[in-house]
Order: C-alpha cells, then structure tokens, then sequence
C-alpha cells in the first residue's frame, strides 16, 4: 500500500506513479533488512510537498526517508514530530545498488535506537 499526498488529502492506493524514485523507493523498502522496518515501511508520494519518500513508524514517531532530487545527492532522513519536520541526518550513497542503500538506512536507524 502507498500514501499520495495531493491538496492536503491523504489517499492510500495499492500502486503509485511510476516515476523513477517511486520505483527506486519501493526497492529499497524491499530490501531492509530489519523485519520491524520492513513490516512498517510504507512509500509516500507528497505531491504538495514534491517528493517520494519511504516512511516507517519507529518508537520516536513517523521518520521518513526522502529519496534524492537528482543523482549524488543524500537521502534525508526525517522525523515528522507534532512540533514540525526535524532532519535527523543524512545517509550517503544515491548511486550504490538498492540492497546496500536498504542496509545503510537500516544501520542508521539501528545506531539511533529507532528500532
């Protein structure tokens, strides 16, 4: 299932566009490794905002990882919290193979105690 955020409604759907960061997005959400991430892991499209993200709930609330606006970028990693989006860093890596980039966010996540 896939959120798409468009006018401030939120829609669930069981396929989303077919852009090239959807399709990346969905990959990599495939291959995280921890079985707490993977379960929870749900491909956001926010068409107000301009991005496509993967978003998890963690024990600190909902963290979403926007998927880079062009090639050598960094995906961020958010935290949606009640007080506003917060940056809670950065993962490095937008041309590795989705498998490698899935471990790297995993690895983020498990060194922050999100998980």
């Amino acid at each position: 299932m896939e959120l798409i955020i468009a006018e401030g409604k939120v829609s669930a759907e069981a396929a989303g566009p077919d852009s090239l960061n959807a399709q990346r997005a969905r990959t990599i959400a495939n291959y995280l490794p921890l079985p707490q991430l993977l379960a929870g892991a749900k491909v956001v499209h926010n068409l107000d905002e301009n991005y496509t993200g993967i978003r998890i709930e963690t024990a600190a609330g909902p963290v979403v990882i926007m998927m880079p606006v062009a090639a050598g970028f960094e995906f961020n990693i958010v935290h949606e919290s009640e007080t506003g989006p917060r940056i809670l860093g950065t993962v490095k890596g937008s041309s590795l193979p989705a498998r490698a980039i899935a471990y790297r966010i995993s690895e983020f996540f498990h060194t922050k105690g999100l998980v």
